[in-house]
């Protein structure tokens, strides 16, 4: 039985076993995510359609690693679970992370008086910037680092959790349904999908993003159950995903760049923007960039399989609402590079010390505590059954 592993585990003896593939897929797909958020959370508010490089780097980038970052993680846990056996343990397990790292970053940012921008102050953000709108937290933004997944904190993680909860009756669903009418629903959820990102306001908060994970996980049971021969080569697989991230990349930018001269096309840029989890590129790029890995000839590298099992840390960590524009503000002020010919290589290499950092945090901070924890609970439970 194939060892399931979401979003990455603690540290245990399988971490040498699991396939290097999915796991540096996992790394790639992460990586991906925080360079979109170095933009999104460090520079966005700085642009405001001057048409300079930095500012059409920072679209082209925009433009698929966030969308495709998130569709990886999602294919890589659908083509585990869909057919394995799904445990409500593993819900919990997935929830105290999340909870872990909520608590303790928002009792820190409580107790220190840290200015920051609370939960709500995105737009105030935006608006004046950081050092304007940073401020001590209240107590309704501590209240909220207490209930992360209730509250929405995080959009990935909630709507994961409630995905894995659908779980169970999704594998019901698949085993009995007929290769052609998987096909079918595959594509009918693709196109009602697609025709729903042109509807205004679908954003990456927006409660549908659930059904983009059902749809993903019913592409991945189909790939893994019939094996299409179209996604037989792994490099034309890789190639094919490469070149329409770069197209997103290109459409992104030109439709900046015309927006500003037409009008027509400013009124239609917000539904014709790429980047989304909700447009049909970024599920294309995804499927292809995965089935590339998949068709890799496996193979194990613990140092790949270690630093992967950090990468759900390295999320919570970056993205906390408390947490995630302090680090590109106040911490590696990537705002006053905005305008610096050395932008592009800045923003690769904050990204690149925020994945680093964070998965130190992760490995050696909540991955020996949850095993000292576990340690400690067998330890009372096996004095309890002497007792007994």
């Amino acid at each position: 039985m194939a060892n399931i592993y979401i979003l990455g585990d603690s540290m245990n003896s399988k971490i040498a076993e699991r396939n290097s593939n999915f796991e540096f897929l996992r790394i790639i797909a992460m990586f991906m995510i925080v360079l979109l958020h170095s933009v999104y959370f460090g520079v966005q508010f700085k642009f405001h359609g001057g048409g300079t490089f930095n500012e059409f780097f920072s679209i082209f980038i925009g433009a698929f690693c966030g969308g495709v970052g998130n569709y990886l993680f999602v294919f890589i846990s659908a083509w585990f679970l869909c057919e394995e056996p799904v445990s409500l343990k593993r819900v919990l397990k997935i929830w105290k992370q999340v909870l872990f790292y909520s608590i303790i970053i928002g009792v820190f940012f409580f107790i220190k008086k840290i200015p920051t921008i609370g939960f709500y102050d995105r737009d105030l953000y935006d608006s004046v910037g950081f050092f304007n709108a940073a401020k001590p937290i209240g107590k309704i933004d501590l209240i909220r680092s207490f209930l992360p997944v209730l509250m929405g904190n995080n959009w990935f993680a909630t709507c994961y959790i409630v995905f894995y909860l659908f779980v169970p009756i999704l594998n019901n669903l698949t085993s009995v349904l007929e290769r052609k009418r998987h096909f079918y629903l595959i594509a009918l959820m693709t196109i009602l999908g697609t025709l729903v990102s042109f509807v205004p306001g679908q954003g990456m908060l927006h409660p549908s993003n659930l059904y983009y994970f059902i749809t993903a996980y019913f592409i991945a049971g189909y790939i893994k159950k019939y094996d299409p021969p179209i996604f037989n080569s792994p490099a034309r697989n890789i190639v094919i995903g490469f070149l329409i991230c770069v197209f997103c990349g290109l459409w992104n930018c030109a439709l900046n760049y015309f927006s500003e001269s037409y009008k027509a096309v400013d009124f239609f840029k917000e539904w014709l923007l790429l980047g989304n989890i909700n447009k049909f590129p970024i599920l294309l790029t995804s499927v292809f960039i995965f089935c590339g890995f998949v068709k890799m000839k496996p193979f194990s590298n613990r140092i790949i399989n270690l630093i992967a099992s950090t990468t759900f840390g390295v999320y919570l960590i970056h993205v906390n609402g408390l947490l995630k524009i302090f680090i590109w503000h106040k911490i590696l002020l990537c705002d006053s590079f905005a305008d610096s010919p050395a932008y592009p290589l800045y923003l690769l290499a904050s990204s690149l010390i925020v994945f680093i950092a964070c998965s130190l945090i992760d490995l050696f901070i909540r991955q020996p505590l949850t095993v000292f924890v576990g340690y400690i609970r067998n330890c009372l439970s096996r004095r309890f059954c002497h007792a007994e």
